[in-house]
């Protein structure tokens, strides 16, 4: 489950996606460019180029991922008009829709502020081939290898890619996980993702307030009650949690 940690080399921007190039592919960068499904076939290389690098740095990946070849290969000798790869379809797929959404959405906007905004591959991706929120992939972790392993892939992913836009550290995200857990009525998880947020944010009074809540709600008064003692340590004006201790402490 360790996050991959292999950030796309400038060479590998260059060709990723790229949907056509010299059949025989004996150089690099080609002649001539066959297989163009997207972009016009008059379009310059260099220009093809230039919106491969940003497809590659968008989705984080490398030219074999949509393109028959393999990591260390040299670029010539990648098959690039192949259409082996269901990447590489998907790969097109996406581009129309982004063009869909930029000419025949966001251009009909009433009154859209200047200078317009347009989609771009990293909008959603954020530099991860699957656009995935940090809450919804550690759910299919949880699901697939249990709460230890989400908590050790959270960790390797922090370590990887904080400060980086692919996901969101804040606060939130685990929290938000923890509240889908506590609705479901799984408060035994819901206080082990949220002590792993507490890991990160030992000073907020709203994650200590929630652990007070799930361990009320699991049964552990006791527990409750420290849990919202420490949250108005942190916050004294804390209003809902002093009303809530009042509660557990009423016998």
């Amino acid at each position: 489950m360790r996050a991959r940690t292999r950030r796309p080399s400038f060479a590998a921007f260059v060709l990723l996606l790229l949907l056509g190039t010299t059949a025989g592919h004996a150089q690099f960068p080609p002649d001539s460019l066959v297989n163009l499904q997207f972009f016009p076939n008059d379009i310059e290389t260099r220009e093809l180029i230039g919106h491969m690098r940003g497809f590659a740095m968008g989705l984080g990946v490398r030219c074999q991922y949509c393109h028959v070849g393999e990591e260390g290969m040299p670029l010539a000798e990648f098959d690039f008009p192949s259409d082996e790869k269901t990447t590489k379809q998907i790969a097109r797929e996406m581009l129309k829709m982004v063009r869909e959404i930029n000419t025949a959405h966001l251009a009909n906007l009433p009154e859209r502020a200047q200078p317009t905004l347009v989609v771009e591959c990293a909008t959603c991706h954020r530099g991860q081939a699957r656009p995935i929120m940090i809450e919804e992939l550690l759910q299919q972790v949880i699901a697939d290898h249990g709460i230890d392993s989400a908590k050790v892939h959270y960790r390797a992913l922090r370590a990887d890619y904080y400060g980086s836009y692919t996901y969101d550290f804040s606060e939130g995200s685990l929290n938000r996980l923890a509240e889908s857990f506590f609705d479901r009525g799984e408060f035994a998880q819901t206080i082990e993702v949220l002590r792993l947020n507490e890991e990160f944010f030992p000073e907020s009074s709203g994650l200590q307030y929630m652990l007070g809540e799930a361990f009320a709600a699991n049964g552990d008064r006791q527990m409750a009650i420290t849990q919202m003692e420490r949250a108005l340590e942190l916050n004294p004006n804390f209003g809902r949690a002093k009303q809530r201790l009042e509660q557990l402490k009423q016998p």
